[in-house]
């Protein structure tokens, strides 16, 4: 059991060390609306069935302009599905995960680089 342990931790560091920018994927559904040294914006807006392979935010704080359901995935294999109400607002710590619109949504994401 504690082998078992060692390797699921090993794997998750592994994943988080080389999760990638988001934006390396050149995704249809993620657009760069600023960047400066301090922040930047992105305009998430994925039709249903959109997938986002594995990748890590800073922190960020999230506006939710259409809401709808979406599967967010942990390096772990932990997944959740989450609804998003449209007007909602949240702070989010670093995270890294994989995505999946179950809807089509539209979220503005900044992410706080400092």
């Amino acid at each position: 059991m504690k082998t078992l342990a060692t390797i699921a931790l090993t794997l998750t560091l592994f994943t988080s060390l080389f999760a990638q920018d988001v934006m390396k994927y050149g995704v249809k559904h993620i657009k760069v609306l600023a960047e400066d040294d301090k922040v930047r914006v992105l305009h998430f807006t994925p039709s249903k069935g959109d997938k986002t392979p594995v990748h890590s935010h800073p922190e960020t704080v999230l506006y939710v302009v259409k809401g709808g359901k979406i599967r967010t995935t942990l390096p772990d294999g932990t997944s959740t599905v989450t609804e998003l109400k449209a007007g909602q607002t949240s702070l989010r710590a670093p995270v890294t995960h994989s995505d999946e619109a179950l809807d089509d949504i539209d979220l503005i994401i900044v992410e706080l680089k400092k």
